[in-house]
């Protein structure tokens, strides 16, 4: 009976060593590895997307960008930058503007008046990929005590901000409170920022197609997507019009070819008609253009070549049709002119 025991305890403490053995060898093993850990493991970038090479990268230095300060303009906080992955982070509420026309890159910093010790500023630069992203979220923020400013060619001031555009980028230089003092510093800024970063060759423009009768001051705006709740309509301008004190507008958009132009026409009627619209049968002076009612008003839309246009929100058939054949005839002119130049 002792010789039984004395053999299993002989066994048992065989195989704690055995297992004891494996512990150290895998405890030695994680030992190793550790000291040759790699310290890109250990950094925020290991665990995010690598970035497109196919996006061209952006020229913008921010600290650059806005030297030499005013006088008496010093940096506050260094420069932070958001992308993609964490652009809600800083403009959370505003993140999905940005992200639907394009947003690349967010650059900001802090600055502060040595004069006036509650005064500080904070620069936005957005790089939104093209002149024409930029204008989109221009455009969708402008604000109603805009104030034109002759810097460039889609800039204005309010009380306390300059916001514009330059090339490919959307720039916002906010004033933590109102003062007079402050505007000539944010002027300053703005001029940096535009001689020193390199432009572009400003898309195409949309927006001068829109005639200019009757058309509501700084009312024009770049949709980048799901304009009037469709969502096949991306990237369509839209400006409005007063006729009789009624309010309408008018709309347009360059596609790629005139099939798909014409696709969009087919498509939003469809979307109108599912939602109520009642299709109007009326003489109209544009080929295959279509006149539909809906909630009391009238929209007409209609393709010419590559251009989709159109008209809504009209009071009577009348303004619908007055609008919509004063913009058919500016995008036809407009299309012969790039005919004759080719």
């Amino acid at each position: 009976m002792i010789r039984e025991i004395n053999k299993k305890s002989r066994r048992q403490t065989f195989l704690s060593m055995v297992i004891l053995s494996i512990l150290m060898i895998i405890a030695v093993s994680i030992f190793i590895t550790q000291s040759r850990y790699n310290l890109s493991v250990l950094q925020k970038d290991a665990f995010l997307p690598e970035p497109n090479k196919n996006q061209p990268s952006s020229p913008l230095s921010p600290n650059a960008s806005f030297v030499p300060l005013p006088e008496g303009i010093q940096p506050l906080t260094s420069a932070e930058t958001f992308d993609v992955r964490n652009l809600s982070d800083k403009i959370d509420g505003k993140a999905e503007l940005y992200l639907s026309a394009g947003f690349t890159r967010l650059v900001s910093q802090r600055f502060k008046d040595e004069r006036e010790a509650d005064l500080w500023m904070e620069a936005f630069v957005y790089d939104m990929g093209n002149s024409q992203n930029a204008f989109s979220v221009f455009s969708a923020q402008r604000r109603e005590d805009a104030e034109p400013l002759g810097l460039a060619q889609n800039a204005y001031r309010t009380p306390n901000a300059f916001f514009l555009t330059h090339g490919r980028y959307y720039v916002e230089i906010i004033a933590s409170k109102v003062s007079e003092q402050v505007l000539q510093p944010l002027k300053m800024m703005a001029e940096t920022f535009i001689r020193n970063t390199p432009g572009e060759a400003s898309i195409v423009n949309e927006a001068e197609l829109f005639p200019e009768q009757e058309l509501v001051k700084n009312s024009i705006v770049l949709i980048s997507s799901n304009a009037f709740g469709f969502d096949g309509f991306d990237k369509i301008y839209t400006a409005e019009y007063e006729f009789d004190d009624h309010r309408l507008t008018a709309y347009l958009s360059h596609r790629k070819t005139p099939v798909e132009a014409k696709k969009m026409v087919s498509d939003y009627t469809q979307f109108l008609l599912a939602y109520g619209g009642q299709n109007i049968e009326e003489k109209l002076p544009i080929k295959d253009a279509r006149l539909i009612k809906i909630l009391d008003t009238f929209e007409i839309v209609f393709s010419h070549d590559s251009y989709l246009a159109g008209t809504r929100e009209a009071s009577t058939i009348h303004q619908a049709k007055t609008l919509a054949v004063q913009l058919y005839h500016r995008i036809k002119e407009r299309d012969n002119e790039s005919r004759s130049e080719q």
